[in-house]
């Protein structure tokens, strides 16, 4: 049985300086993977100096760009609670009327009423009881809170597509000179997009392209003619196909990928339980199990580590799950 190695995603809110020290000490840390969609460039050259000067390859430093998932902003910063039928409302500015905004013209045009409509990878679910070019009215399906910056889809449709913006480039490209790591393409839809990227970001170790779209996934045969290693996020990508399918799909993913010799990094929702309990769930268990029997290259940890304040409690049941296949492998 191959046992993976892990990347681990890294944010302010989890992960100070003392923090990256301790982590670059443990043993099966194949990547360490830093967000631009949640972090400043400044935040980021700042960690990537730390985990240089501990020690840590760079080469092994994997920064995602071009997460521009559409956000919601919040009026009470604190959170919107939600109870299954609570009515929330979201408008198309700032000063409109209303519980949130958001400022994405394009998801007006596209909702309908009665779509679904999640916040987060899924977490929370609601239906648009109400629409307009300015507004839209939900009633939630689900108990949850709504955070500040919570990313907003409309389930089986893409309201926004993948791009970098000239800043980004700029801002990547300039950090690229003074450390080479890995990109993380978000949003991917075609090889197009791989070779761009490789001609606009020539300083780049690699291109790893993230496979979150239906869009990538039906032309998954393509991205591996021109990818050594593919990162498979689950949570967008079960959204985007429909999230009965999320299993097939994956176990499809893996064999293509085995069958072209191309590595895979599976991540979202691999120990979320521990965001809210002591304890990882038996069915998180069986998926990491299962992950190694399946020959996963990289077991990704997201927002179980990038969105904690207790980030290694999910790292160290991670190892300590690997530890004992390792005794049966």
């Amino acid at each position: 049985m191959k046992t993976p190695g892990i990347w681990v995603t890294i944010g302010k809110k989890g992960f100070k300086t003392e923090d990256l020290k301790r982590l670059v000490t443990y043993n099966d840390i194949s990547g360490i993977r830093l967000n631009t969609g949640r972090s400043t460039f400044s935040w980021i050259y700042e960690a990537i100096r730390v985990l240089k000067e501990s020690g840590y390859p760079l080469e092994n430093v994997l920064l995602d760009i071009g997460n521009k998932k559409p956000r919601i902003r919040l009026k009470n910063k604190d959170g919107f609670k939600l109870d299954v039928g609570t009515q929330i409302e979201i408008s198309n500015n700032e000063q409109g009327d209303g519980d949130a905004w958001l400022a994405e013209p394009l998801f007006f045009k596209e909702v309908k009423k009665g779509d679904i409509i999640y916040f987060g990878d899924g977490e929370i679910e609601t239906t648009a009881i109400d629409v307009s070019p300015e507004r839209i009215v939900l009633s939630s399906l689900n108990r949850g809170l709504l955070s500040e910056a919570i990313s907003i889809g409309i389930k089986g449709k893409s309201f926004f597509d993948f791009c970098i913006s000239e800043e980004e480039i700029k801002e990547v490209n300039t950090l690229l000179q003074s450390y080479p790591v890995r990109l993380i393409l978000s949003f991917v839809h075609n090889t197009e997009n791989i070779r761009w990227a490789r001609k606009i970001f020539p300083a780049a170790v690699s291109i790893i392209p993230k496979i979150e779209t239906a869009g990538a996934y039906y032309s998954i045969m393509e991205i591996l003619e021109e990818a050594d290693c593919i990162f498979v996020g689950r949570g967008d990508l079960a959204l985007s196909l429909g999230i009965e399918r999320i299993g097939i799909a994956q176990k499809t993913l893996l064999d293509k990928a085995k069958q072209f010799g191309c590595k895979v990094s599976l991540g979202t929702g691999t120990l979320d339980s521990l965001q809210w309990s002591e304890t990882p769930l038996r069915a998180e268990i069986s998926d990491i199990t299962n992950s190694c029997l399946n020959y996963v290259d990289y077991i990704a940890l997201t927002s179980e580590t990038a969105g904690s304040t207790t980030p290694f409690k999910a790292l160290d049941y991670l190892v300590k799950i690997l530890d004992y296949i390792k005794t049966i492998a």
